[in-house]
Order: C-alpha cells, then structure tokens, then sequence
C-alpha cells in the first residue's frame, strides 16, 4: 500500500473544503488543552506522557496492526504513517466526487430535504443543541449530492457529512506515532466503522451507510475531562434517520 508523506497531507489540508475533509493537528488541540491547564503556558512534557499512555491502552483494547488480517481490515479503511515527534500527527480523509458545482445555505432540515428534492437522515439531536450552526447542502448539474452539517458548542465541534449515492467511500489517514486504531460496531443492525488514533482519541471518526446513503460523524472535544464515549457517538449515529 502507498504510503502517505508529509507533502501529501498538506496537499489534502488544502484541497477544497468539499472534497478534502481538513486533517485535526494534534499542535492545535494540545495547545487547548495546554493552556486551560496551565493559564496559556504550555507544557508540552506532561502531554507527551499522556499520549504515551494512551498509545499503550490503545494497544491493550484495539488488534494491532502486527498482525495480517488486522492488517488488511485496517487498511480497507485507513492509511498510516508512523512519526517519532507527536506534535506532527495528524488525522483526516477525503472523499471523492463529493463537492459539487452548487453549495446552498439551509436553516433546517425542512430546507434541505427541499433544497435536494429528497427525503434525507438528519441528525435531529444536532438541532437541539446551541452554538455555530452551518448546514450546507450539495449538488451536481441539479442531481443531489449530499449535505453537511456542522455545529460548534461550548465543549464540542460536531460534523456530519452525509453523501448520496455516491460509489466511492472515504479515505481516511493519519499520521500517529502508535497504532491506528479501527473498530467495527453494530448500529441498529447496520455495521459502522469507528476509527481514530492514540492522539485523538478525543476525535473519534465513525463512518456508516443507511440505504442510499454514506455518512460520516466526526466530534471534537475541546476538553479532556468531557471526552465523548463510544456509547455516545453510536446514540448520535443512530439518531441519523
């Protein structure tokens, strides 16, 4: 399998919004966390040591990537890069066909299933929820793609891009000084694939299909002590109807 460089995720940060779903810097989150605990003075060192830690549970709870048939389930979803220094990992995808010649701006999911000329699943715990909404809806000469919806609480930034019958899945890859790790779970009897890294289990990807659709959830929790349970994104994930 191609192996991803530095040069090759940059170029993935920058391609366009649509298509290229920007990688989460571990420096960026760090430097959160850091200076909530610190009062803006990072320490880099207490960090290191936690993410080692994780690193090494991840191994614990998660098959490795030392064995061949992990191997190949693993990599039917993501590519790796192994790094010595943490402050370089990273974690994203892309997903292509996806982008469309015509983005609209909806309120709701009223306005976008009218937007798409389609019924659509829709995260309704989303709407309930205060903060920065966005919701985007996709097309192609007039064909409905998909729509995107993101919203940014106190604690959390939550993203859902849904896609319609498009025959490609996403890319994810990341670069992790320890293992990826790759989760199948079962959600309402549809098989979902959660998938992050040692330094991001605050940043769990879950990716699922539900008939015509392909969806991925992304959360990113800003705070170490509110760090979404695998419970919690499979609730979220299931409420996508």
């Amino acid at each position: 399998m191609k192996q991803i460089n530095r040069s090759d995720i940059k170029d993935a940060l920058h391609t366009h919004i649509d298509s290229k779903h920007a990688s989460v810097l571990f420096e960026n989150i760090w430097e959160k966390y850091s200076n909530r605990k610190s009062g803006g003075h990072p320490n880099r060192r207490i960090y290191r040591k936690r993410i080692i830690v994780l690193s090494i549970l991840g191994s614990l709870c998660f098959l490795t990537l030392s064995q061949s048939p992990v191997r190949a389930f693993i990599e039917q979803f993501i590519e790796v890069k192994w790094i010595k220094n943490v402050k370089n990992a990273e974690i994203g995808y892309s997903w292509a066909n996806t982008a469309g010649d015509a983005r609209s701006l909806v309120l709701n999911k009223e306005e976008a299933e009218k937007s798409l000329g389609i019924s659509i699943p829709w995260p309704d715990p989303l709407d309930g929820m205060s903060g920065q909404r966005e919701i985007r809806t996709r097309k192609e000469d007039d064909s409905p793609l998909g729509y995107d919806y993101t919203i940014r609480t106190n604690d959390r930034y939550y993203e859902v891009i849904a896609n319609y019958k498009n025959n490609r899945q996403p890319e994810f890859y990341a670069q992790t000084t320890g293992t990826a790790l790759v989760k199948e779970i079962s959600i309402q009897d549809v098989t979902a694939t959660l998938i992050t890294s040692p330094e991001f289990i605050h940043v769990p990807h879950l990716y699922f299909e539900k008939g015509d659709w392909k969806i991925v959830v992304t959360v990113t929790d800003y705070t170490e002590d509110d760090v979404m349970s695998e419970q919690e994104i499979i609730e979220l994930a299931g409420s996508i109807k």
